[in-house]
Protein backbone atom coordinates (compact mmCIF):
# COMPACT_ATOMS: atom_id res chain seq x y z
CA UNK A 1 0.00 0.00 0.00
CA UNK A 2 1.71 3.60 -0.83
CA UNK A 3 2.01 5.93 1.73
CA UNK A 4 -0.76 8.26 -0.22
CA UNK A 5 -3.45 6.00 -0.03
CA UNK A 6 -2.67 5.43 4.12
CA UNK A 7 -2.95 9.02 4.69
CA UNK A 8 -5.53 9.64 2.83
CA UNK A 9 -7.65 6.76 4.51
CA UNK A 10 -6.60 8.01 7.61
CA UNK A 11 -7.89 11.98 7.02
CA UNK A 12 -10.69 10.64 5.96
CA UNK A 13 -11.65 8.55 9.11
CA UNK A 14 -11.15 11.09 11.61
CA UNK A 15 -12.69 13.58 9.25
CA UNK A 16 -16.25 11.32 8.94
CA UNK A 17 -16.22 9.99 12.91
CA UNK A 18 -15.42 13.69 14.34
CA UNK A 19 -19.30 13.58 15.63
CA UNK A 20 -18.56 10.54 17.47
CA UNK A 21 -16.53 10.51 20.41
CA UNK A 22 -16.12 6.97 21.08
CA UNK A 23 -15.05 5.90 17.08
CA UNK A 24 -12.67 9.18 16.67
CA UNK A 25 -11.43 8.58 19.84
CA UNK A 26 -10.53 5.11 18.37
CA UNK A 27 -9.13 6.68 15.12
CA UNK A 28 -7.16 8.65 16.96
CA UNK A 29 -5.33 5.81 18.70
CA UNK A 30 -4.56 4.35 15.45
CA UNK A 31 -3.24 7.04 13.86
CA UNK A 32 -0.48 7.08 16.72
CA UNK A 33 0.22 3.51 16.52
CA UNK A 34 0.79 4.30 12.92
CA UNK A 35 2.04 7.13 11.80
CA UNK A 36 3.35 9.44 14.99
CA UNK A 37 4.60 6.40 16.95
CA UNK A 38 7.40 6.10 13.93
CA UNK A 39 9.57 8.79 13.50
CA UNK A 40 10.23 8.57 9.71
CA UNK A 41 6.43 8.64 9.39
CA UNK A 42 5.64 10.98 10.93
CA UNK A 43 7.77 13.45 9.02
CA UNK A 44 6.39 11.36 5.47
CA UNK A 45 3.06 12.26 7.14
CA UNK A 46 3.92 16.25 6.96
CA UNK A 47 5.95 16.21 4.12
CA UNK A 48 2.90 14.58 2.10
CA UNK A 49 0.20 18.09 3.43
CA UNK A 50 2.95 20.35 2.53
CA UNK A 51 3.47 19.44 -0.93
CA UNK A 52 0.33 19.42 -1.46
CA UNK A 53 -0.97 22.76 -0.48
CA UNK A 54 -0.09 26.31 -1.29
CA UNK A 55 3.05 27.82 -0.17
CA UNK A 56 3.12 31.13 -1.83
CA UNK A 57 6.23 29.83 -3.40
CA UNK A 58 8.35 31.54 -6.55
CA UNK A 59 8.51 29.13 -9.77
CA UNK A 60 12.41 28.88 -8.51
CA UNK A 61 11.37 28.41 -4.88
CA UNK A 62 9.01 25.96 -5.39
CA UNK A 63 11.01 23.60 -8.10
CA UNK A 64 13.80 23.83 -5.33
CA UNK A 65 10.90 22.57 -2.70
CA UNK A 66 9.52 19.79 -4.88
CA UNK A 67 12.83 18.59 -5.54
CA UNK A 68 13.96 18.60 -2.24
CA UNK A 69 10.66 16.30 -0.57
CA UNK A 70 10.24 13.93 -3.31
CA UNK A 71 14.56 13.29 -2.34
CA UNK A 72 13.43 13.41 1.30
CA UNK A 73 9.96 11.79 0.35
CA UNK A 74 12.49 8.69 -1.16
CA UNK A 75 14.92 8.07 1.69
CA UNK A 76 11.83 8.16 4.42
CA UNK A 77 10.07 5.71 2.17
CA UNK A 78 13.25 3.21 1.98
CA UNK A 79 13.53 3.37 5.83
CA UNK A 80 9.97 2.81 6.66
CA UNK A 81 7.23 -0.01 6.71
CA UNK A 82 4.16 1.64 5.31
CA UNK A 83 1.38 0.18 7.36
CA UNK A 84 -1.78 -1.61 5.46
CA UNK A 85 -5.27 0.12 6.83
CA UNK A 86 -7.92 -2.13 5.21
CA UNK A 87 -10.69 0.36 3.88
CA UNK A 88 -13.61 -0.28 1.21
CA UNK A 89 -12.98 2.86 -0.52
CA UNK A 90 -10.68 3.27 -3.48
CA UNK A 91 -9.60 7.14 -3.31
CA UNK A 92 -6.06 8.16 -2.93
CA UNK A 93 -5.94 12.15 -2.68
CA UNK A 94 -2.31 12.05 -2.60
CA UNK A 95 -1.83 9.98 -6.04
CA UNK A 96 0.34 12.33 -7.91
CA UNK A 97 3.15 12.71 -5.03
CA UNK A 98 2.77 9.02 -4.78
CA UNK A 99 4.00 8.66 -8.45
CA UNK A 100 6.51 10.95 -7.99
CA UNK A 101 7.96 9.06 -4.63
CA UNK A 102 7.56 5.54 -5.58
CA UNK A 103 8.75 6.41 -9.37
CA UNK A 104 6.00 4.60 -10.96
CA UNK A 105 5.34 6.59 -13.82
CA UNK A 106 7.12 5.55 -16.59
CA UNK A 107 5.41 7.88 -19.64
CA UNK A 108 7.73 11.10 -19.72
CA UNK A 109 4.62 13.57 -20.86
CA UNK A 110 2.45 12.31 -17.61
CA UNK A 111 5.40 13.06 -15.37
CA UNK A 112 6.06 16.63 -16.51
CA UNK A 113 1.75 16.71 -16.12
CA UNK A 114 2.28 15.67 -12.49
CA UNK A 115 4.75 17.90 -11.78
CA UNK A 116 3.41 21.21 -13.51
CA UNK A 117 0.18 20.67 -11.33
CA UNK A 118 2.11 20.28 -7.87
CA UNK A 119 4.59 22.94 -8.76
CA UNK A 120 1.12 25.35 -9.63
CA UNK A 121 -0.41 24.78 -6.03
CA UNK A 122 3.20 25.13 -4.18
CA UNK A 123 3.19 28.63 -5.93
CA UNK A 124 -0.48 29.65 -5.39
CA UNK A 125 -0.82 32.10 -2.13
CA UNK A 126 -1.65 31.32 0.82
CA UNK A 127 -5.15 31.79 2.22
CA UNK A 128 -5.65 34.92 3.69
CA UNK A 129 -6.92 33.85 7.12
CA UNK A 130 -3.27 31.53 7.40
CA UNK A 131 -1.54 34.58 5.88
CA UNK A 132 -3.04 36.82 9.17
CA UNK A 133 -1.92 34.62 12.04
CA UNK A 134 1.07 36.16 13.45
CA UNK A 135 3.74 33.04 14.41
CA UNK A 136 6.68 34.39 15.64
CA UNK A 137 9.90 33.07 13.20
CA UNK A 138 11.84 29.63 15.17
CA UNK A 139 14.27 30.17 17.56
CA UNK A 140 16.60 27.64 15.29
CA UNK A 141 15.66 29.80 12.67
CA UNK A 142 17.03 32.85 14.15
CA UNK A 143 19.97 30.66 15.30
CA UNK A 144 20.81 29.88 11.82
CA UNK A 145 20.37 33.09 10.45
CA UNK A 146 22.38 34.56 13.24
CA UNK A 147 25.83 32.23 12.71
CA UNK A 148 25.79 32.54 9.10
CA UNK A 149 25.31 36.21 9.45
CA UNK A 150 28.38 36.24 11.85
CA UNK A 151 30.65 34.48 9.62
CA UNK A 152 29.49 36.36 6.26
CA UNK A 153 30.10 39.42 8.32
CA UNK A 154 33.82 38.92 9.30
CA UNK A 155 36.45 35.87 9.73
CA UNK A 156 37.74 36.53 13.94
CA UNK A 157 40.88 35.29 14.59
CA UNK A 158 39.25 32.29 15.72
CA UNK A 159 38.05 31.38 12.72
CA UNK A 160 40.78 32.08 10.68
CA UNK A 161 42.54 29.70 13.50
CA UNK A 162 40.79 26.64 12.83
CA UNK A 163 40.48 27.44 8.54
CA UNK A 164 44.52 27.47 8.93
CA UNK A 165 44.46 24.05 11.07
CA UNK A 166 41.82 22.67 8.24
CA UNK A 167 44.87 23.61 5.73
CA UNK A 168 46.87 20.74 7.34
CA UNK A 169 44.45 17.76 7.58
CA UNK A 170 43.94 15.14 4.71
CA UNK A 171 41.50 16.48 1.78
CA UNK A 172 40.52 13.53 1.18
CA UNK A 173 39.51 12.74 3.96
CA UNK A 174 37.59 16.44 3.85
CA UNK A 175 36.30 15.88 0.81
CA UNK A 176 34.40 12.80 2.35
CA UNK A 177 33.21 14.78 5.36
CA UNK A 178 32.17 17.53 3.32
CA UNK A 179 29.88 15.26 0.85
CA UNK A 180 28.25 13.59 4.51
CA UNK A 181 28.09 17.33 5.78
CA UNK A 182 26.10 18.32 3.00
CA UNK A 183 24.18 15.68 2.79
CA UNK A 184 23.16 16.11 6.26
CA UNK A 185 23.07 19.97 6.34
CA UNK A 186 20.16 20.00 3.13
CA UNK A 187 17.98 17.65 5.46
CA UNK A 188 18.45 19.46 8.38
CA UNK A 189 17.65 22.95 6.29
CA UNK A 190 14.73 21.12 4.16
CA UNK A 191 13.04 19.84 7.58
CA UNK A 192 13.06 24.03 8.52
CA UNK A 193 11.07 24.67 5.45
CA UNK A 194 8.23 22.09 6.49
CA UNK A 195 7.45 23.96 10.00
CA UNK A 196 8.37 27.49 8.32
CA UNK A 197 5.42 29.64 7.87
CA UNK A 198 6.63 33.39 6.95
CA UNK A 199 7.42 33.02 3.25
CA UNK A 200 10.68 35.21 2.95
CA UNK A 201 12.12 32.95 5.77
CA UNK A 202 11.13 30.04 3.36
CA UNK A 203 12.95 31.33 0.20
CA UNK A 204 15.72 31.96 1.81
CA UNK A 205 16.17 28.66 3.52
CA UNK A 206 15.31 27.07 0.14
CA UNK A 207 18.17 29.36 -1.39
CA UNK A 208 20.20 27.69 1.22
CA UNK A 209 19.65 24.59 -0.32
CA UNK A 210 20.62 25.66 -3.58
CA UNK A 211 23.54 26.97 -2.35
CA UNK A 212 24.58 24.07 -0.62
CA UNK A 213 23.80 21.45 -3.09
CA UNK A 214 26.04 23.61 -5.67
CA UNK A 215 28.57 24.55 -3.61
CA UNK A 216 32.47 22.12 -4.29
CA UNK A 217 34.73 20.90 -2.01
CA UNK A 218 37.28 23.54 -0.81
CA UNK A 219 38.65 24.18 2.74
CA UNK A 220 36.48 27.71 3.05
CA UNK A 221 33.61 25.98 1.88
CA UNK A 222 33.98 23.26 4.02
CA UNK A 223 34.37 25.52 7.02
CA UNK A 224 31.05 27.10 6.14
CA UNK A 225 29.10 24.29 6.00
CA UNK A 226 30.38 22.52 9.17
CA UNK A 227 29.29 25.85 10.99
CA UNK A 228 25.96 25.90 9.38
CA UNK A 229 25.26 22.01 9.78
CA UNK A 230 26.59 22.49 13.80
CA UNK A 231 24.27 25.87 14.38
CA UNK A 232 21.47 23.77 12.90
CA UNK A 233 21.96 21.18 15.47
CA UNK A 234 20.67 23.80 18.29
Amino acid sequence: MKFGKVKTIIENNLSESVKDKKIFKENIKNFKKHILSDKSLSKLYVLYGDLTKPRGLSESAARIYLDEGIDWGKKLIRKSKIPVILNKVDENQYENIDKLIYETTNNLDELVVIRGSVLKILMQPIAVNENKVNIPISSMVKVVNNKVNEYINSLNEETKKEILSLLKEDKTKLNTDFLSLKEDTEKKLFELTLTETNIEVKEKLLKAIEKVKSDKFDILNYYEIKSLNKSLNG
